[in-house]
């Protein structure tokens, strides 16, 4: 608070990453395990099938939306997100196990 209580230039930058797993390409993930981690036959078909095949429809006053197919983004809660979020990341480390 110091540069603030001294009138001088002050800059705060805020990152949100909360939607960032949202934005992950089904067929870019897929590639990239199997390039990056040489994942192939049932593990990469069990990860396959985990993304694929997945809707979102949206409840509002006692009312549904219609289906939609997600062809984007990682089911969240699940212990592959960080690990498949990551490995779309050009620069994000690649150090820890992807399946702990």
């Amino acid at each position: 608070m110091t540069a603030i209580d001294d009138k001088k230039v002050t800059l705060l930058a805020l990152l949100d990453l909360s939607a960032a797993f949202d934005c992950v390409d089904h067929d870019i993930l897929l590639s990239r395990l199997q390039s990056r981690f040489g994942l192939d036959g049932a593990v990469l078909s069990w990860i396959r099938s985990f993304l694929t095949d997945r809707t979102q429809r949206v409840g509002f006053g006692g009312r549904l939306s219609a289906e939609i197919a997600l062809i984007f983004g990682v089911p969240q809660g699940s212990v592959l997100d960080p690990s498949c979020f990551c490995s779309t990341r050009p620069n994000c480390s690649t150090s820890s196990r992807l399946l702990d």
